[in-house]
């Protein structure tokens, strides 16, 4: 028999992300007698989604030994997955933030989370406690596979594998957009209903609309796509009962005959380039020198939302309430059996069991699976799960302009994680010449001196 694993989440009093993970794992019927630890500074939170892992356990019947505790230390001896959702300071507050100090210096960012100047403060926010779980993991758990789920998951997925020692795969749902996105092109076909002027913008508001789409999409295709994360680009959609190719038509439908409204970036590098991409405007839009011209205002032309802060903070808190409410008995704990898989349980039985399980969206070193993209980088690409670990396929070059537009991504993106894993301001400011939406020496020095003054609290490396 093979033994239960012990999986760590650190980051599980999130309520937006322990609701569903803590769900998914519980239910697993193959993952009965597990050893289950939360871990969280925040008390209130961790003691709110303790009581629900918990309750999940003793009706659900998991037979897990359910553990809690503020200090990741405590949790990690001889763990075999530690589970990382992490963020430093309040997210709503530092990603407007992130936001808001590059527009006073004249550069208005598209979305501010993943690439673009905001993102190069998310990154350094983030990574000194990236890199202090991983230095616990190899003194306490050295063999675990370390899960990221935290952006910017390119930078903070390669700083791991840069600078330790450790197994690390990040995972992100994002292809979820590419299953929406062609569903909504090719609905009459399939039969399914589409809400009127439906979009993929990822705000909170809109979820309702575009979760059945997706789910309707990833049940009708086969979609095969590899790029960078929230920056991949679809090779080959087929359909997933019959094989086939429906490529031709999607494009077809889509450039010629479709709402030119509908994800009109998208669109517009799909005819460009000749290739889908895969995430949607609102992330699309982040990695692209085009968007952010004062004149010309693309974000006017392509309707590029920033993310709701509001509306996320409404999302937490009913987030919250539902947990609360379970905990206190007055909703069913069953209404969380049907909880959206994050690929947790997917990847724990499958390396636990070795089940050979296929999935279409892992962010791995790279050593082959994008030819024409650096060695060692964060790529995206599909990838199988067995107790040999996760693998990633081997994907055909990328054309040359998009595979430049990648590589010029990667570059700005590894010079970010040195200057944030050491603290070296010049490097820093290096960095942000190399965004793409940077056109000023003296408004990058700004920026950054912005940066390290705001949110000097959450920068100890730049001291």
């Amino acid at each position: 028999m093979v033994k239960p694993p012990k999986i760590v989440l650190i980051g599980a009093g999130s309520a937006i992300f322990g609701l569903s993970s803590l769900a998914t794992i519980i239910r697993s019927e193959r993952l009965r007698g597990a050893e289950l630890w939360l871990v969280d500074i925040n008390e209130p939170g961790l003691a709110t989604m303790t009581k629900l892992a918990e309750r999940m356990n003793r009706e659900w019947d998991a037979r897990m030994s359910i553990h809690a505790s503020t200090e990741r230390r405590h949790a990690l001896p001889n763990a075999d997955f530690v589970v990382v959702s992490v963020q430093v300071g309040p997210r709503e507050e530092v990603w407007e933030k992130d936001w808001r100090i590059p527009l006073q210096h004249g550069i208005r960012q598209p979305y501010a989370e993943n690439s673009g100047p905001g993102a190069f403060a998310h990154t350094a926010r983030n990574l000194p406690l990236m890199i202090a779980i991983a230095r616990d993991m190899e003194e306490l758990c050295p063999d675990a596979w370390y899960l990221n789920f935290t952006n910017p998951m390119i930078r903070l997925t390669w700083a791991v594998s840069r600078y330790s020692r450790l197994k690390v795969v990040g995972l992100c749902h994002q292809l979820l957009w590419a299953y929406a996105m062609a569903m909504a092109v090719l609905s009459d076909r399939y039969d399914v209903p589409i809400p009127e002027n439906f979009n993929v913008h990822t705000d909170a508001a809109n979820m309702p609309n575009f979760i059945p789409v997706a789910a309707a999409g990833f049940q009708c295709f086969d979609i095969k796509a590899a790029g960078l994360n929230h920056f991949s680009w679809v090779y080959d959609i087929r359909d997933r009962i019959t094989g086939e190719d429906l490529y031709p038509l999607l494009r077809e439908r889509w450039l010629k005959h479709y709402r030119k409204d509908f994800e009109p970036l998208t669109r517009e590098l799909f005819q460009i380039f000749g290739m889908m991409p895969t995430p949607g405007d609102s992330h699309l839009c982040e990695y692209l020198p085009w968007v952010h011209d004062p004149i010309t205002k693309p974000w006017e032309k392509y309707d590029l939302k920033l993310q709701s802060w509001d509306g996320n903070r409404k999302r937490r808190a009913e987030r919250w309430a539902t947990a609360e409410a379970i905990v206190n008995g007055t909703r069913s704990v069953d209404e969380l059996r049907g909880a959206i898989s994050e690929g947790i349980v997917e990847i724990v039985e499958g390396i636990t069991f070795n089940d050979n399980y296929y999935a279409h969206q892992f962010n791995l070193p790279n050593h082959g699976c994008i030819p024409n993209l650096p060695d060692n980088a964060i790529v995206e690409v599909p990838g199988v799960v067995s107790g040999l670990g996760i693998r990633g396929l081997n994907m055909p070059p990328l054309p040359e302009p998009i595979a430049e537009l990648c590589r010029r991504e990667l570059a700005y993106s590894s010079l970010v994680i040195d200057a944030c894993y050491t603290g070296d301001k010049d490097l820093a400011l290096q960095a942000l010449l190399l965004d793409p939406m940077v056109n000023d020496i003296d408004r990058a020095r700004a920026i950054l001196a912005d940066f390290l003054i705001e949110f000097a609290e959450y920068l100890p490396q730049f001291k």
